[in-house]
């Protein structure tokens, strides 16, 4: 989900794939993998892109779409974000694209510290912000700002790889001409792809902007039969445009949304003192795991060979989700569960922390 703004956690809406395939035993040691930084290309004056070479040499697979979850220790803390993939992943590489924002610890480390050779953590990919298989019969594209990163990746993907004949519309608003983002990257993909239309729009231009002027609605949007929209912003952004296509008769299904909220905060301090978590798995067996200061439920049940599914680990997707039967569990917060997953007592285990004996059930599957 981009780059995504720096500091900030993606959430995923829509209709997602099949989660089982994270429905496995992993240690907390690979939880995280390694990866070395081999490139570095400034894209603005506040935007950067980084390529990284994970260290077990694996093939670099991903969806475009997807995003990478980063861990930089800075200033003595470990900081978690996450970063949309800004070209299709292939070879041994992934490339992430990060904005700076104010107050953004890991987006002004990136953009003003982050060099090459430097070692980071990742987790992912994840994130089920991607082009259907097959294909729209017009796949409709809508970005603000670095909300630009997956949909740069997914462009490439359906336009370069896929070799996709059917009609792709992009609008793209930002504030200022030099806040457009891959600029030379996508008037190239337009020259060499005709099937392929692109509205910039700007919200505050300079005088000698001779394009679009304003904010992104809904009436700048192609209303289609058979189209699928893809929209990546602010959530004002994205609920407004949304809300528009409904009204207009787009169903539901056709509009995949991604969500940027701010970075993930604690709500409690962390326990700082064990304490044990008893699982309740869906083929009826439970199993108890100490979960040690430091750790999340997430961490501590895969360390303990309990069965969880798991995305991208700082609170985005709810691919971990977990229902607290009993105990005093906190969640960090903000993160991706709705008012009424929370009153039901859910939490998500990536970004739980017991502070004193639990019980929760663990579901099965996402098919």
């Amino acid at each position: 989900m981009h780059a995504a703004q720096s500091g900030s956690s993606l959430i995923v809406a829509g209709t997602r794939p099949s989660a089982a395939r994270w429905q496995r035993y992993v240690r907390p040691d690979q939880l995280y993998r390694q990866a070395r930084v081999v490139g570095l290309v400034r894209q603005t004056d506040s935007a950067i892109s980084v390529t990284l070479a994970p260290m077990d040499g694996q093939p670099c697979d991903a969806l475009a779409g997807q995003y990478l979850t980063l861990i930089a220790e800075i200033d003595g803390r470990r900081i978690k974000r996450a970063y949309s993939l800004s070209q299709p992943a292939g070879g041994k590489t992934f490339t992430i694209t990060c904005k700076e924002i104010r107050n953004g610890e890991m987006s002004f480390h990136i953009n003003r510290h982050l060099k090459e050779g430097d070692l980071l953590q990742f987790a992912g990919p994840s994130g089920d912000f991607v082009i259907p298989d097959p294909a729209p019969a017009h796949s409709v594209f809508v970005a603000a700002g670095s909300g630009i990163t997956p949909v740069m990746a997914m462009l490439e993907q359906l336009l370069e790889h896929d070799r996709c004949a059917l009609p792709v519309t992009l609008v793209y608003g930002n504030r200022r001409e030099k806040d457009i983002l891959f600029r030379s990257r996508l008037d190239a993909l337009a020259e060499r792809h005709p099937q392929l239309s692109i509205r910039y729009v700007l919200s505050k231009p300079t005088k000698n902007w001779q394009g679009e002027q304003g904010r992104v609605d809904v009436s700048m949007l192609p209303v289609l039969s058979g189209g699928h929209y893809f929209l990546c912003g602010p959530d004002s952004f994205n609920n407004d445009l949304r809300d528009g296509l409904l009204q207009q008769g787009i169903p539901p299904t056709a509009i995949s949304i991604e969500h940027f909220t701010g970075s993930t905060g604690e709500s409690r301090p962390h326990p700082t003192e064990p304490h044990p978590v008893l699982f309740r798995l869906p083929d009826g067996s439970e199993q108890e795991v100490t979960v040690r200061p430091g750790e999340s439920i997430l961490e501590a049940g895969l360390r303990g060979s309990v069965p969880l599914q798991f995305s991208c680990t700082m609170g985005g997707c709810g691919h971990c989700k977990i229902t607290v039967e009993s105990g005093d569990v906190a969640t960090d917060e903000p993160n991706c569960l709705s008012e009424s997953e929370r009153q039901a007592g859910q939490s998500l285990a990536c970004c739980a922390r017991p502070h004193g004996r639990a019980v929760v059930q663990v579901p099965g599957a996402v098919l």
